[in-house]
């Protein structure tokens, strides 16, 4: 008796072929055949490094920003229009309507396409970022600006929260775009792919063929039924 077993299944890391002793063929073993993906880059270590870098400049900007606005005794103040200051702030509004969505668009297409990954870190920063000016211009524009009808004076001690304003704004914005790149330069060089669709696992096919070389008993006749054989007896008279 000859007997044939194959089982055939198709992954997404190879294909897994068997042939067991007993089949007729190439091999009198188990045969595998693993293709093994190579894992993506990890560069989380350095992300993290570049936004720790990115928030102590911005720190750094605005703990500056005191000595930026000094101005020397006898110089007459800088004044500020309102209006003017209005419409940056409004200016600055429709930028954060901006980027916080496209940031959001961009985290979320991202996690469909790749997973989880390190690009995380520097969206997750630029979006810090840029909710923290849309926070602060809010408060500027709705409270701050309406205590002052025409104008105001600037220095580092009358008003400096205009001053700490513009260079939150200037500071978030660039950083914030900065961070924005760093997902689509990693695509560029690589280290970002994009996972492929998972195509669906094959059916299992099983081929099972035996034969047997034992003769066949012969048919068994099946009896037939028997002619009745007695006569019909006279009627007496």
């Amino acid at each position: 008796m000859t007997n044939r077993f194959t089982v055939s299944r198709t992954s997404e890391t190879g294909v897994l072929w068997l042939r067991f002793q007993s089949q007729k063929g190439n091999s009198g073993g188990n045969l595998m055949n693993v293709a093994i993906a190579e894992p993506p880059a990890n560069h989380s270590i350095a992300l993290w490094v570049i936004c720790a870098g990115f928030s102590l400049s911005f720190l750094a900007f605005v703990v500056a920003t005191r000595f930026f606005w000094r101005i020397p005794a006898g110089t007459l103040l800088p004044k500020i229009s309102t209006d003017r200051a209005e419409k940056s702030c409004d200016a600055v509004l429709s930028v954060c309507a901006l980027l916080i969505p496209a940031t959001l668009g961009l985290l979320t297409w991202l996690h469909e396409k790749v997973g989880v990954g390190s690009y995380m870190i520097p969206l997750g920063f630029a979006l810090l970022y840029f909710f923290v000016l849309l926070i602060f211009t809010a408060y500027l524009r709705f409270n701050f600006l309406w205590q002052h009808d025409k104008d105001f004076e600037v220095s580092s001690q009358r008003n400096l929260r205009f001053g700490y304003w513009l260079t939150t704004a200037t500071s978030s914005i660039v950083l914030g775009l900065i961070l924005l790149s760093i997902p689509v330069l990693e695509m560029g060089f690589g280290w970002l792919k994009v996972k492929e669709t998972q195509p669906k696992d094959a059916p299992v096919r099983v081929e099972c063929n035996c034969k047997s070389t034992d003769a066949a008993p012969p048919p068994v006749s099946m009896p037939r039924n028997p002619v009745s054989t007695h006569h019909r007896k006279p009627q007496s008279k």
